[in-house]
């Protein structure tokens, strides 16, 4: 695939951070990301399972996209 993605990328973040993210994606560690003309990131503090731990917030954000 060449050039950007003209894709819905949404990024929930759960053990992880916003800016941690955004610092992988920057730094090419996850080049399908990088390519992207946007990425939102979203942030559930929720650790490893948010389905299981966050299910009613982890819903509201997915019911957004």
């Amino acid at each position: 695939m060449s050039g950007a993605s003209t894709y819905l990328v949404v990024v929930v973040c759960p053990e992880f951070t916003p800016e941690q993210a955004r610092e992988w994606i920057g730094a090419g560690d996850v080049p399908e990301l990088a390519r992207a003309k946007r990425v939102d990131l979203v942030d559930i503090e929720s650790g490893h399972w948010p389905m299981a731990t966050r299910a009613a917030e982890l819903a509201r954000i997915l019911a957004a996209v």
